[in-house]
């Protein structure tokens, strides 16, 4: 048996077992995950120091006097805009700076964005509460966020959205960070309409708590908020923590589960693609190296002295570029909506492979044989990426050039059976749709008209 590891990343994967409500909600899209800064930028492995101390420290250094370290967060926030002139303003200044040192390092955001990624390739995982300011959750989990009663009103429009309880960096006049602001947002969620949903969502979801520390002032507020009125009917939440002091913990109204956040969804995912309920993410992976391979060959082909020569002597190779531009196309879109995830919902390609093998044939049937290959491209470039899913072993690098039904791994082959098994219609098609282009390099875009 493997010694657990115990570098400065794995250390807290600690084992548990996971309960068995958490997987069944998550496949039933009631899975919510309450955020704190633990899971972001406040861990220490993306930072030794926390903002808290950082505020605290600065502000000894100009009051040259020791500050209590047992003040709350908020107290001190406040004292710090007291402290300085201009306070309010510098405050903001400083969580900005802090987010902007951490995303101008790659090594520092990949570590502060670990938990967000994980979360990402859970498509399952449609609503997030959080009180961090970041924008991770939008730019990683492809999350909307829900601020004020305005957004609230449309918190179900979009497919993932992120209540940010705290405000955001984003929107500046939004954060909470004083003792003062504090109240504001607690009356807010006690009888706004944004508390309302929050309730709502508490009571009828299963809720998995992540990223806050033992004692934690306001995760004890905010329980009593959005618990308020259930009474004995209040729901049981998860708290996943790396805090031992949880297990002593008296609040029934908190399980804890002792492991890191980030692991803690890591296996939950793992346990779902066991099961086959969820594919990969390693499709991701896949895709973008294919792709990389792919447009290096399909620059290749332009870049060749005698491509000139060959697409007016072969102007069915115009073929072959439809097909190659709708294949780059199709791995470019998966690796892109890496953040929304739903490439890996089983059952995601097969109804789409279908759809662009009719377009394909509707496009045929019509003599639009540019478009038709486009069509054939896009769906092959699907095909690859369920073959991947299926069976990683099974995928294999794709030939790139194809001739009615035939598929070619070099153009010198194509050019060859074309020669001896010329389709007069085809070569008609695609002589005049060169002719038109001057010299021009053609490129085929991903519209559908």
């Amino acid at each position: 048996m493997n010694e657990p590891c115990e570098c400065m990343i794995c250390k807290n994967n600690e084992n548990f077992d996971m309960p068995e409500e958490i997987v069944e909600s998550v496949l039933k899209n009631n899975l919510v995950l309450f955020c704190g800064a633990g899971i972001s930028t406040e861990s220490k492995s993306v930072y030794p120091e926390s903002f808290y101390t950082n505020v605290l420290r600065e502000i000894e250094y100009k009051t040259n006097k020791k500050v209590d370290l047992d003040t709350s967060f908020s107290r001190l926030m406040s004292l710090y805009i007291d402290t300085f002139p201009n306070g309010r303003r510098k405050l903001l200044n400083k969580i900005k700076e802090k987010f902007d040192f951490i995303d101008s390092f790659p090594q520092l955001l990949n570590t502060a964005t670990s938990f967000h990624r994980e979360v990402a390739a859970n498509p399952f995982i449609e609503t997030i509460i959080t009180t961090n300011w970041d924008t991770y959750f939008e730019d990683y989990c492809d999350c909307t966020p829900v601020i004020n009663d305005t957004d609230a009103t449309l918190w179900n429009v979009f497919k993932k959205r992120v209540f940010k309880i705290h405000g955001s960096i984003n929107n500046v006049g939004s954060i909470v960070a004083t003792e003062k602001d504090y109240q504001e947002s607690y009356s807010r969620l006690s009888k706004d309409l944004i508390g309302d949903r929050l309730k709502t969502i508490l009571a009828s979801n299963t809720v998995v708590f992540i990223g806050f520390s033992f004692g934690d002032e306001d995760l004890n507020r905010l329980l009593d908020i959005l618990s308020e009125k259930m009474g004995d009917f209040s729901n049981q939440f998860y708290l996943v923590t790396i805090d031992e002091k949880w297990k002593e913990n008296a609040d029934s109204r908190l399980i804890p589960i002792i492991t890191d956040g980030t692991y803690f969804i890591h296996q939950l995912n793992n346990i779902l693609i066991a099961e086959g309920r969820l594919v990969s993410s390693d499709i991701y992976d896949y895709a973008e190296e294919l792709l990389h391979f792919i447009k290096k060959e399909h620059i290749k082909l332009f870049e060749s002295n005698t491509y000139r020569d060959e697409i007016k002597d072969f102007p069915e190779l115009l073929l072959s570029i439809a097909y190659q531009d709708a294949f780059i196309h199709a791995l470019e879109r998966c690796v892109t909506h890496r953040s929304n995830g739903e490439y890996l919902i089983p059952g995601y390609f097969e109804p789409r492979i279908q759809s662009y093998e009719s377009y394909y044939e509707k496009r045929i049937s019509e003599e639009n044989y540019d478009q038709a290959f486009y069509n054939l491209g896009y769906c092959d470039g699907l095909l690859s990426l369920l073959l991947f899913a299926n069976n990683p072993e099974e995928a294999e690098i794709p030939a790139l050039f194809i001739y009615e039904e035939n598929y070619f791994e070099a153009k010198d082959d194509l050019f060859k059976y074309i020669s001896e098994n010329r389709n007069k219609k085809h070569f008609e098609y695609c002589s005049e749709k060169v002719q038109n282009m001057n010299d021009v390099v053609p490129h085929f875009m991903p519209w559908f008209i």
